[in-house]
């Protein structure tokens, strides 16, 4: 028996072989080798070499390749393809994670449900937050895609067989499973690199904090806005506040021009592209408070390794987030005074960042890899076990 994961990500290429920074074979696919003999990602591959990106196939692992386009044109153009590739892919007896929301698992959806196959859910994000209007940078078609992928998360969750939440309760609320009984709750992180005590409040640069961020510019959807207009609003007050910006994307260079129009480009560097791991969490370690002004989270993969390090940290009420962090340090999404006043409480009183250094640190431990990896052998068995059955 096969295990098919289908998801939107896209791969890159290195020596012409699928390759990712995040997704790659010993960090993802292999684990799922504890259940499945042979394991199928399935993605759009994009021909651009990258060579920072690490191979995604290695044994038991395969990589099932469709057309790698951006745009509502190019998935027009691939449609045809990538209907193809699925209805090849999809036969009874073998096992599907539809990692949801997302365009390719809901034409995989279709075809599951048409062929009467069974299947489970990965639910990853609140589309209702990933394809607003701000999300997608103003775009004119962000309310009818919103709404169409809002429904087909319901219905995805409704019909499928087995389920799994990033989130203890804030996904399950709006999406709720199909079959109760068979959902399961478990980040698909694996946090293995712990700091081994808290920062203490000695340890914090209070004159000239380094906050740091770690979010892909492809859109809107992680706030860069909003933490740099934050960081405008400090230094209008004679707060100097360094920023360190991790990730890529095509909104990089508004971003960087909007650090020019706000004052505020000697303080903000962008790093691009780190390789996940060792070389995220070097960096991150150096920072006095990590900021994750998102518009649309799952369970922030990024906030948590930061909490791992010990940062004290502000996030958002949006998705996971508010499970990860004290009340106290949450503010609402696009509110850049909120986030600039709340940055200025945290920054002024080393006392409080040593308390939530301590907090994150012990918070972030409940997310072992270890502890992760026994919930999602659970989940695997039981989907090897429905895949069996039919049911």
């Amino acid at each position: 028996m096969d295990l098919y994961i289908i998801r939107d990500g896209i791969f890159t290429s290195k020596d012409n072989k699928a390759a990712s920074n995040l997704l790659h074979y010993d960090v993802f696919g292999k684990r799922y080798l504890d259940v499945f003999q042979q394991v199928n990602l399935v993605g759009r591959k994009f021909e651009k070499e990258d060579p920072t990106a690490l191979p995604v196939e290695g044994k038991g692992v395969n990589f099932i390749s469709l057309p790698g386009r951006n745009g509502i044109l190019g998935f027009i153009k691939s449609i045809v393809n990538i209907i193809s590739i699925a209805l090849k892919t999809t036969k009874k007896g073998n096992s599907y994670i539809l990692r949801i929301p997302g365009t390719i698992p809901s034409i995989y959806y279709f075809i599951l449900k048409f062929k009467k196959i069974p299947f489970s859910v990965e639910v990853c994000a609140d589309p209702l937050d990933s394809y607003s209007k701000k999300s997608l940078d103003g775009h004119i078609l962000s309310k009818p895609v919103q709404a169409f992928f809002v429904w087909m998360v319901k219905l995805q969750c409704k019909n499928a067989n087995a389920s799994v939440y990033v989130t203890e309760f804030a996904l399950q609320k709006r999406y709720p499973p199909g079959v109760p009984e068979n959902s399961f709750s478990f980040t698909s992180i694996d946090l293995n690199n712990f700091r081994s005590e808290p920062r203490t409040a000695e340890s914090f640069n209070i004159e000239q904090p380094l906050v740091s961020l770690i979010g892909n510019m492809q859109g809107s959807m992680k706030g860069h806005d909003v933490l740099i207009n934050a960081i405008k609003m400090l230094k209008d007050e004679g707060i100097i506040v360094n920023l360190e910006v991790i990730g890529y994307g095509n909104n990089q260079t508004m971003f960087e021009n909007l650090c020019v129009e706000c004052g505020v480009e000697k303080q903000v560097k962008f790093l691009g592209k780190v390789t996940s791991g060792n070389a995220v969490l070097d960096l991150i370690s150096k920072a006095d408070l990590f900021v994750l002004p998102s518009r649309q989270e799952g369970l922030p993969r990024a906030l948590l390794e930061a909490m791992t390090q010990g940062l004290p940290a502000i996030g958002t009420r949006v998705g996971g987030t508010p499970e990860l962090l004290p009340e106290s340090v949450i503010v609402e999404p696009d509110d850049s005074i909120a986030l600039a006043l709340k940055m200025k409480e945290l920054l002024q009183n080393p006392k409080l960042l040593a308390q939530l250094s301590e907090i994150n640190l012990n918070k972030s431990k409940e997310y072992s890899a270890e502890t992760i990896r026994e919930k999602r052998n659970s989940f695997l068995r039981k989907l090897k076990s429905i895949s069996n059955t039919g049911n």
